[in-house]
């Protein structure tokens, strides 16, 4: 195989991303006696990996069993305090709600009560200029 070839196959190795056929011609290519001189440090490599897939492991093995003690206490105990702390978030978050309420009906109220201001003085404004339309007509009326 070609330099550039067995580079790409190598990214494409030690990221994970090969297929079984990809890896049994990197490990064939590896155990020939053909490998390009810049690549020679990872004949160690699958080389030892060839020798690690040939040991085989003679006698039994002993897995220790853990003992796992079921305390049904334990379940009752977390959902006491996943309740509580539901309950207590809720509470909160309803004190913090009613707050906001407050500050918002606050704020509602005065802003009526400065539209009414607002409003009584557009009244007087108009009855202002509706007295100089009348003063204008009957200035014109004896001016003449």
């Amino acid at each position: 195989m070609e330099y550039s070839k067995i580079k790409d196959l190598l990214g494409v190795y030690f990221n994970g991303e090969t297929t079984l056929e990809q890896e049994k011609s990197l490990r064939v290519y590896f155990n020939s006696n053909q490998v390009d001189p810049r690549l020679k440090p990872y004949v160690v490599l699958f080389d030892a990996y060839n020798k690690a897939g040939q040991e085989v492991l003679e006698g039994s093995l002993i897995l220790a069993k853990k003992n796992r003690v079921f305390h049904p206490w334990t379940t009752r105990a977390a959902a006491l305090v996943i309740s509580g702390v539901a309950v207590s978030a809720f509470m909160y978050s309803a004190t913090i709600k009613a707050a906001q309420e407050k500050e918002a009906l606050t704020a509602f109220k005065e802003s009526k009560e400065l539209m009414y201001l607002m409003v009584n003085q557009l009244n007087k404004g108009t009855k202002t200029l509706s007295l100089v339309d009348q003063f204008q007509v009957h200035k014109n009326k004896y001016l003449k």
